[in-house]
């Protein structure tokens, strides 16, 4: 028991120390970063680490710490803006088919079961393919493809929890389906679903930046973290920190994510 409360400490503190540091960064991006993330320097482009620039400069003399930080905002606080948004439309979706079923259910799920049977990545390489590169296209393909998954999972904790005997109680007593939905099935769904939704945020940064690498997400000159291993592919060999740091930025956050869902996963396991 000793080493299950310290399993769960350990991971809770690590990873939330990790999001919480990497968030609060991209909120005080503009005071947190030494140098303005636009400016070039053609003077010092690709200067390795230093006093004054800490991450050095990629090969434009552009700071890369400060680029790193602001490029929080792009990476971090918008797939969460994302995940929050997929999360809205298929919460209602996966609740309501998964509690009512019937054609209805039927008819959503072969659709969706369409769309699941292309990889993520694929997918919405497809798509943005089609509406064109742009980090507006590129949020509304994430979208579209994660909402698929999510009401699928949805539906499934919907209807586990549709068996259990206190559900069926509700029912034979007269209790509203909204009540039955509000009161009975979402608490027994949220905890499960906090999960899933903590694990997505990092793979949602990776499909970010993902895009953003092959030119199709976040258009250069904004500071993104794809965006900046993109641009460092050419000068890795004789300046190898412009592509190190950035995905040690992502590596670190994914890291966040997935101790942070171990930590909830744990959590339910052991009530």
């Amino acid at each position: 028991m000793k080493k299950i409360r310290l399993s769960f400490r350990g991971s809770l503190l690590t990873g939330g120390a990790l999001f919480g540091l990497i968030v609060l960064l991209g909120l005080l991006a503009p005071w947190a970063a030494p140098h303005d993330p636009l400016h070039v320097d053609l003077l010092n482009r690709l200067a390795p680490p230093s006093r004054k620039y800490p991450f050095g400069t990629d090969h434009l003399g552009r700071d890369v710490l400060s680029r790193l930080i602001y490029g929080i905002r792009t990476s971090v606080l918008i797939a969460c803006a994302i995940t929050v948004a997929t999360l809205c439309i298929s919460l209602p979706t996966g609740l309501l088919i998964g509690y009512v079923r019937g054609r209805v259910d039927q008819l959503i799920m072969r659709g969706i079961d369409g769309v699941l049977a292309f990889p993520d990545i694929i997918l919405t390489v497809a798509i943005v393919g089609i509406l064109g590169p742009g980090f507006v296209n590129m949020t509304l393909a994430i979208i579209a493809v994660r909402w698929a998954g999510y009401v699928r999972y949805i539906r499934s904790l919907v209807q586990k929890a549709c068996q259990e005997d206190y559900v069926r109680y509700a029912r034979l007593f007269g209790n509203s389906h909204v009540r039955i939905l509000r009161r009975y099935v979402l608490p027994q769904v949220w905890p499960q679903l906090l999960v899933y939704t903590v694990w997505d945020i990092g793979r949602v940064v990776l499909m970010i930046a993902g895009l953003s690498f092959v030119g199709l997400g976040v258009q250069p000159p904004k500071p993104e973290w794809g965006v900046m291993l993109h641009d460092a592919t050419s000068y890795f060999q004789v300046a190898p920190h412009v592509m190190i740091f950035p995905g040690l930025a992502i590596m670190l956050f994914v890291l966040a994510c997935q101790l942070l869902g171990d930590h909830f996963s744990e959590k339910e396991a052991a009530k």
